[in-house]
């Protein structure tokens, strides 16, 4: 039980670390927003963790779901990185954010 914890947890960090690299030279990236409503026992537990992590709720839920959504696309077996990904996260970039700007030419 131990090793599956440890594996959330580096799955977690793993995530902020690649969040970080994605954003390069655009600075952040654009947010999606979702209204979640959650039972009891598991309201009950995101506060805990939240305590544990030293964030709100709202940002520790954020990063939870994060990890859990890479998770579970990795397991599908949907492309997650490489060139076939790259292409698709584009075109969804400009489908769902098409007010986000291109990033700064180099010139």
């Amino acid at each position: 039980m131990p090793n599956r914890a440890s594996t959330r947890v580096q799955s977690l960090i793993r995530h902020a670390l690649e969040e970080q690299d994605a954003r390069g030279h655009q600075g952040d990236l654009p947010d999606g927003k979702v209204t979640l409503r959650l039972q009891a026992v598991d309201y009950y537990w995101l506060a805990q963790l939240a305590g544990l992590m030293d964030a709100s709720r709202t940002r520790a839920a954020a990063q939870l779901l994060s990890a859990a959504i890479r998770d579970a696309a990795e397991t599908a077996g949907l492309p997650t990185r490489g060139e076939e990904f790259q292409t698709a996260f584009q075109q969804f970039l400009i489908q769902e954010f098409p007010h986000e700007t291109s990033p700064p030419a180099d010139t």
